[in-house]
């Protein structure tokens, strides 16, 4: 098998579908903008096994908060709270963690580097400047606007390396 030394990136309906099946929820998403890194947002960075950087999810702090809540069964007042308040709590962002540690499966497709969930930067962390700039790269990205039933709406952007 001959393996490309890049990350592929994933189609709107596996992240879609892939998030559906572990929240347990119907997800909607549509095209939305390059979704910039600021203070509130989550960041996930994913490596293939030589440890170098190949994807990059970032979300706002409602589709964080929404993705976590679901998954954590969080009932979607208590998420609105946390999203009013600017803050993810404890149990949200381990479920906002879990959701994005599967995520990894979308990048690991035939013929594609393994990758795996490497760090995770949370609201208020500081978030390296070379990921910062990966995450508002053009080209290669999936950015859109998800809906969770139930929960409701956040934006979410896939880059790829």
């Amino acid at each position: 098998m001959n393996l490309t030394e890049r990350s592929q990136l994933p189609s709107r309906h596996a992240v879609r579908t892939t998030i559906e099946d572990l929240v347990n929820r119907p997800v909607k998403m549509e095209d939305s903008d390059i979704l910039p890194v600021r203070d509130t947002s989550v960041l996930a960075v994913y490596v293939n096994d030589r440890i170098v950087t190949s994807a990059v999810i970032v979300l706002d702090l409602a589709a964080a908060a929404r993705i976590g809540g679901a998954l954590g069964m969080v009932p979607p007042g208590a998420v609105d709270d946390a999203i009013a308040e600017f803050e993810l709590t404890e149990m949200l962002t381990d479920c906002c963690r879990e959701v994005l540690n599967v995520l990894a499966s979308v990048f690991n497709v035939r013929a594609a580097p393994h990758v795996r969930l490497y760090a995770m930067y949370g609201p208020g962390d500081v978030i390296p400047g070379d990921l910062t700039a990966l995450a508002v790269v053009p080209g290669e990205r999936l950015d859109v606007t998800l809906s969770v039933h139930g929960y409701g709406e956040g934006r979410l952007s896939v880059v790829v390396r």
